[in-house]
């Protein structure tokens, strides 16, 4: 690859990341209230990115063989777990990739 063409993927992709922190506060008054429908995707979006990570995570399992995505599941319930109990995100997905990790490797 050409290094011109390196610099401008760079580049494009900085003005991408920069303008996507930008824009928000160049659309949005701060004295104005935020709409209902913005309060709204503000409480329930971390939500629903993880759903949508979830079923990306188990699009290729395969429930009819063995080990029936046992794994999985029990992955997916040991975060739910652990989000319930502590309420950390962080903790939630580094405790369940830390478990789903050791099935797969020591168990299935």
């Amino acid at each position: 690859m050409q290094s011109g063409y390196l610099l401008l993927a760079i580049l494009t992709a900085t003005c991408a990341t920069f303008m996507t922190r930008v824009l928000p506060f160049l659309l949005f008054d701060k004295e104005q209230k935020p709409s209902k429908l913005l309060r709204l995707f503000e409480k329930n979006m971390p939500l629903m990115i993880m759903v949508v990570l979830v079923f990306y995570a188990i699009r290729n399992t395969n429930f009819n063989e063995y080990p029936y995505g046992m794994s999985e599941i029990i992955g997916i319930l040991t975060a739910l777990l652990l989000h319930v109990k502590f309420k950390n995100a962080l903790l939630s997905i580094i405790g369940a990739t830390f478990f789903y990790m050791l099935l797969i490797r020591v168990v299935f």
